[in-house]
């Protein structure tokens, strides 16, 4: 499969998803991602689980990419990379969970269904975002943009929002609110350890980072510019929007 990925993202998009436009990029997700998984990721989840869920991981990526493309554009490389890192995660949860005492996996299966996902808590963020104003496609796109690493340290986050065509302010709150630091955990883990959204979003330091990513705290991060003169987060904002 030597077509494009672009090219067959836009043939699918412009069909509808009709069938044999879908066929063709599934059969390129299957050439260039499924068949070439590494053995590590393979044995660590199983060879039929692994391509499964690369399959999925793919496809799901590649209708994003149709409605929101990068403005470095695609390829199979960059397709390949998400799906590696997706599949990481996968293998670090499945770590984890065999490390637990035997107990543990012999919880109810309605009780072991109320912890959310980290894509619940990713979602429960882009709502406060919102809230305070910022656009709901901004959100998500910035949200993805910083989700999208390695690396997942805080600098790593802020260049990749800031490529997404974030503002600093935006880059650096959003950062706070997924990464935190030593000094203050990060909404995004309170979230996961169980702490309850009102309380988290209640927070005045938490509350400041979501005016930061919806361009409405002008004092974040602020300063002088090179050029001799303010520019506010909020005007920086709409410029980006």
């Amino acid at each position: 499969m030597d077509v494009d990925l672009e090219v067959l993202i836009a043939e699918a998009e412009r069909s509808g998803w009709a069938a044999g436009p879908s066929r063709r990029l599934a059969d390129g997700i299957e050439a260039r991602i499924v068949v070439p998984l590494s053995h590590r990721l393979r044995r660590a989840l199983g060879s039929d689980e692994a391509a499964q869920m690369a399959r999925v991981i793919a496809w799901e990526r590649c209708m994003e990419l149709a409605v929101d493309p990068p403005a470095s554009g695609m390829s199979w490389g960059y397709l390949a990379n998400l799906v590696r890192w997706r599949l990481q995660d996968a293998v670090r949860a499945e770590v984890v969970r065999r490390r637990r005492h035997p107990l543990t996996w012999r919880l109810p299966d309605a009780e072991a269904a109320q912890w959310p996902i980290l894509g619940y808590h990713l979602e429960r963020i882009a709502l406060e975002l919102t809230a305070e104003g910022l656009a709901p496609s901004v959100g998500r796109r910035l949200i993805r943009a910083a989700a999208d690493g390695p690396p997942f340290y805080r600098a790593g986050i802020v260049a990749r929002v800031r490529l997404a065509g974030a503002t600093g302010a935006q880059a650096d709150g959003l950062a706070w609110l997924l990464r935190g630091g030593a000094s203050h955990m990060s909404a995004l883990a309170r979230l996961a350890l169980g702490e309850s959204a009102e309380v988290v979003f209640a927070d005045p330091v938490v509350r400041r980072w979501i005016r930061a990513v919806a361009g409405r705290d002008q004092r974040f991060f602020g300063g002088s510019s090179r050029r001799g003169h303010r520019r506010t987060a909020g005007v920086e904002w709409l410029a980006a929007a």
